[in-house]
């Protein structure tokens, strides 16, 4: 378990080797710093049982879990994939999959798939398919330096056949009532 402060309050992350026994131990030899908000950050690998005890120890010892959904009468995080990091081009038929977001650093060659539950960001131009937010996560957004893609999805929405803005800066997908639009970062 690491504790880190944050402008909203504090960020408790769980390490998936943490038990119930040791995580509820740890916060209440130091509650001052879990009085306030917290967010919980889980790894994929964390045992349910372990969230609830880390969310049940908060809200024991004064503090708010300022994300996460309720299960029950208790409040318990979203699990939060771990990002993929590519450091090369993704040729035509490569696939890349994510349970958090993915960021590669270079182009996406037509041909080439990327699917991640969280956020996709490209150092370089995206010509392949991009689907971000695979799970349902509408929020989700695709960043590349360069949008030239026949296809982006973003949560349950699909844009086909974008040109990008055409401009010389990054670009950025993103979900606006319902539809996919493309715009420069700024």
């Amino acid at each position: 378990m690491k504790i880190r402060g944050t402008r909203g309050g504090v960020l408790l992350t769980v390490d998936w080797e943490d038990t119930k026994e040791n995580l509820d131990a740890a916060l209440r030899s130091n509650p001052e710093a879990v009085s306030g908000n917290v967010i919980l950050e889980i790894p994929g690998r964390t045992k349910w049982a372990v969230v609830d005890q880390a969310a049940k120890t908060v809200e024991e010892l004064g503090g708010t879990v300022t994300e996460g959904r309720p299960v029950g009468a208790q409040a318990q995080a979203q699990p939060r994939g771990e990002t993929k990091i590519i450091g090369r081009t993704i040729r035509s038929g490569g696939k890349v999959e994510s349970t958090g977001s993915i960021v590669v650093v270079g182009d996406v060659n037509a041909g080439a798939e990327l699917v991640a539950v969280d956020d996709i960001i490209i150092l370089g131009t995206l010509r392949g398919l991009a689907h971000a937010g695979a799970a349902g996560n509408e929020k989700a957004v695709i960043w590349a330096q360069q949008i030239r893609s026949p296809q982006l999805r973003i949560g349950g929405a699909l844009a086909q056949a974008g040109g990008g803005h055409g401009g010389d800066g990054p670009e950025v997908a993103l979900l606006r009532d319902g539809s996919i639009v493309v715009r420069p970062w700024s």
